[in-house]
């Protein structure tokens, strides 16, 4: 008995170091981003789960945006899965837009949920 509790105890722990746990769906969709700069110089963009460790395009690289250029991005996810934009000046990180480089500012209003048939557009300035 006491070995049993040792395990679920020591498991937890593993469960609490992991991250963040979801019930996610495994049902996979996918959302449409669609983005405008009109900002006066390059912009980076990604895109990253709030529920799971996943960033599109992910593996540290971000989509370019030159000024006056618009992106369309297909993202695959999870059914009910929370995605968020971060998007920045590609000279200066310090400038940005939603969550940011990284997901480092975070915010509600840059968001959207995995469901199928989802679009999303808005224009950065």
């Amino acid at each position: 008995m006491a070995l049993y509790r040792l395990l679920a105890i020591f498991g937890a722990g593993l469960f609490l170091l992991g991250g963040c746990a979801t019930n996610l769906p495994t049902t996979t969709e996918e959302i449409t981003w669609n983005i405008k700069n009109n900002y006066r110089q390059s912009i980076m963009v990604e895109f990253y789960s709030q529920h799971r460790n996943a960033a599109w395009p992910g593996g540290g690289r971000a989509y370019v945006l030159e000024a006056g250029e618009s992106g369309s991005y297909d993202l695959p996810c999870r059914s009910t899965e929370k995605i968020c934009y971060g998007a920045w000046v590609r000279a200066d990180s310090n400038i940005y837009w939603g969550s940011g480089m990284d997901d480092q500012e975070g915010c509600q209003e840059c968001c959207m949920i995995c469901k199928k048939g989802s679009t999303f557009s808005l224009t950065l300035k």
